[in-house]
């Protein structure tokens, strides 16, 4: 894998690069207990200390300019009544508007129309191209969404070029893809990856769960962020099932791009995320809503889980990770998810360095 500078600095700015003194560990009180605990600011699982709103998001959503059922003013509007704060519109490219697949149309979307006080609606795009016989479908959302995917061209120079300009891009669906796990760990960059495709989960196999493809990116301590989608195409049937909750400043576009491009959020199909993080003894501390089971996960055997008494919900839970067996070498990341009762799942991002004991 070639490892390039560009590379090293998101994995510093998007998943933790351990450099910050303890010193700097802000104070959080610990529920119900009256004691105080210093979280270890060296390391976020997706910007639970820093300062700012959450804005709950869609990424990956289509409207009848493409394949969707709903034009894109009336899939705003149901977003916003599902209590959503911004969207990406990601129709696939040239939009299906021409029989022509050798012509490239722009893709453009009446944001001005689409756009409110307190609803965000972003632009973007799903590319669809195969190489070596496999499917490959990546979304791209935010400045240079619609430049145009040459024939042929090295699919990590073309995530590179979107990443440089300032959008933020995922690897879509590798799981109903069929898509092997090399052929993501073969890119040489590869910032983000659809962990859960909440429409795929539905109706297409039940193959919407990509957890394996970015787990195996994070043993090789690449600095791949996750995100969960609804992947819209069919109104009410299939939205409202995965999202993301982003951490920012504003709800602005620059805001919302800001913070996505950071790794500050986590990403959820059910339960909602308080408050994750590691103390400065390398403990996991982690608040939410009421689930069945809070996990720490990593490496193949390294998996600690407070699960809830029969008939109760787990709202918080202190996951002590044994140094001897949770070493870098063992476990080369630490990613923590909360499954509720219904098997609907909430993700963090993942830290790639253990603090030191």
């Amino acid at each position: 894998m070639r490892v390039t500078p560009r590379s090293i600095l998101i994995g510093i700015l998007l998943l933790g690069g351990g450099c910050a003194s303890l010193t700097t560990a802000p104070k959080k009180a610990a529920p119900g207990s009256g004691k105080t605990i210093l979280a270890d600011a060296r390391y976020d699982f997706g910007g639970f200390l820093l300062p700012g709103n959450w804005y709950k998001g869609a990424l990956h959503v289509h409207t009848t300019i493409s394949d969707g059922k709903f034009d894109p003013l009336a899939t705003a509007q149901m977003y916003r009544k599902l209590g959503y704060d911004f969207i990406a519109l990601t129709d696939h490219v040239g939009g299906f508007r021409s029989k022509d697949k050798k012509t490239h149309r722009p893709l453009v979307y009446p944001l001005e129309v689409l756009n409110k006080s307190d609803f965000l609606v972003l632009p973007g795009m799903e590319y669809d191209t195969s190489r070596g016989g496999e499917t490959i479908h990546f979304v791209v959302v935010g400045p240079g969404y619609d430049r145009h995917l040459r024939r042929g061209q090295d699919l990590s120079e073309a995530l590179e070029q979107w990443w440089d300009g300032g959008a933020f891009a995922f690897f879509a669906h590798p799981h109903w893809s069929l898509d092997g796990t090399p052929v993501l760990e073969e890119l040489t960059f590869l910032p983000a990856v659809e962990v859960f495709n909440f429409g795929t989960a539905q109706a297409e196999g039940l193959r919407g769960n990509s957890q394996l493809h970015w787990d195996r990116l994070l043993r090789q301590s690449r600095p791949v962020l996750g995100v969960a989608t609804d992947d819209t195409h069919h109104g009410t049937d299939d939205a409202g099932g995965g999202w993301v909750m982003v951490r920012a400043e504003a709800l602005t576009a620059e805001g919302i791009l800001t913070a996505l491009r950071a790794g500050q959020f986590y990403f959820s199909s059910g339960p909602t995320l308080h408050d994750v993080f590691f103390d400065v003894q390398g403990n996991v501390h982690v608040r939410c809503s009421p689930v069945a089971a809070i996990r720490a996960m990593s490496a193949v055997g390294r998996v600690v889980q407070a699960t809830a008494a029969p008939g109760k919900g787990l709202r918080e839970a202190v996951l002590k990770l044994d140094p001897k067996r949770w070493s870098a070498s063992q476990a080369p990341f630490v990613r923590v998810e909360c499954v509720d009762r219904q098997g609907r799942m909430a993700w963090t991002q993942a830290v790639l360095r253990l603090p030191a004991r």
